[in-house]
Formats: structure tokens, sequence, C-alpha cells
């Protein structure tokens, strides 16, 4: 089950689409999060449902309690960002226009995307497709967040082992570019960037199943 349609619409209504913790405008980029887990117990009711953005969705359920940095969002501290949240967009709702209403997402989800775009790119491994270089900025990004290092070791490490493959497919497919076309050393490069890409598509997939498990909260 989900939460009844009805009353999620008057729960978005009431926040105007903002974030219930970082009050950003988030418009369609946004999550009704159970605040206490389904995992342990928590109901589809709506008082147990708390308005998020992308990036405070995964900043909640991406915690690694394995190896805890930081403090964990739990559910008594989210029932009070909600409850103090509708209060202000109830009494103050003119106040709301002085606020951001940047709706970037936050690295997780940035990193999803950068994923599917990886796997475009995987999938187009033979000549004369081959040649457009991996993605690995938003990687780049979640890490100098700290948002690698706070998730679960099994996710972690899968993101951590695609990645070391996607710099080793960069690296023979910028190689081939001291190369010109047909020569040997340009041949060599290719066939070494398309054993490199071969079979990164199976890796991708299973990195991007285990990321957005952490980005909804499902294990």
């Amino acid at each position: 089950m989900a939460f009844d349609q009805n009353e999620a619409a008057k729960l978005l209504a009431t926040c105007h689409r903002r974030c219930c913790v970082c009050h950003r405008f988030c418009g369609t980029k946004m999550e009704l999060d159970h605040m206490l887990p389904k995992a342990e117990g928590g109901a589809d009711d709506i008082a147990n449902a708390i308005p998020l953005c992308f990036e405070c969705h995964a900043e909640v359920h991406s915690y690694n309690d394995k190896h805890p940095r930081g403090r964990k969002f739990r559910p008594d501290e989210l029932k009070l960002h909600k409850e103090q949240w509708l209060a202000v967009c109830q009494t103050n709702p003119t106040g709301l226009s002085t606020l951001p209403t940047d709706v970037g997402v936050g690295p997780l989800q940035a990193l999803i995307d950068e994923v599917d775009f990886n796997l475009a790119v995987a999938r187009r491994c033979h000549a004369p497709q081959i040649g457009c270089p991996l993605s690995d900025e938003q990687f780049r990004r979640a890490m100098r967040a700290g948002a690698i290092s706070m998730l679960r070791d099994s996710v972690r490490d899968s993101i951590n082992a695609v990645y070391a493959d996607v710099g080793r497919a960069n690296h023979f497919l910028a190689a081939s570019q001291h190369h010109p076309p047909g020569s040997h050393g340009y041949a060599m490069a290719v066939t070494e960037a398309q054993r490199a890409i071969q079979g990164l598509d199976v890796e991708l997939l299973a990195a991007k199943t285990l990321l957005l498990e952490a980005v909804s909260g499902e294990r």
C-alpha cells in the first residue's frame, strides 16, 4: 500500500511542496517518506508521512549504521521537522517567497542519473559507435560531499568498483585519441577500451539498483 492520494495532496499543498527539512521548493522533485520506516512497523497513514526533497530523502536513508558518521535522522526528529515546518507554512505563508527555490538534486540522485548516461555509453562499445568517454563527474561530486562514505558497505563497494572500471575504460578511450585512426596504436587502444567496456553495463545496472534502494530506503 501507499499513502492515500487525497491526503497526500493535502499534505503537499500544506507544505507548499517545500521540503520539511531544508525548506527548498521542490516542485515534482519531492518524495513522501515514511518517518517510521515500513520495515520497522511504520504505517501508510498520512500521519507517518513527511515531504522531503530528493537530497534530504537520500540523507535520511543512506546512513551507514555499521560505520556511523555524523548524526542519523530518526523518526522523532523527522516528526518535529514536519510539525515545525507545517506550522510555519500555515501561519506565515507569505514569508515563503523569501526562501530558496533551488530544485537541484543531491549527489546520490545525480549519481543515479550519471549511471544512466554511462549505461547508454557502455551499450555502444562497438565500432563505429565507440569513442564517447564515460562520465565520473557526479561520482567525484558525491565523494567530495561525503555521500559515498555514508553508504552501506555493499553499496559503497559496488559503486567504487564500477567507477574503477569506468576509469580504466576512459584511460584507453583517451589513449586512442593520441593515435591517428587506422594506425596500429589506435587499433590497440580501441581494442583495450572495448574489453574494458564489455560487461560494464551489467555492473552499472547492479550499482544503479543498489543506489535506488539506498535513496528510497528499501533493503
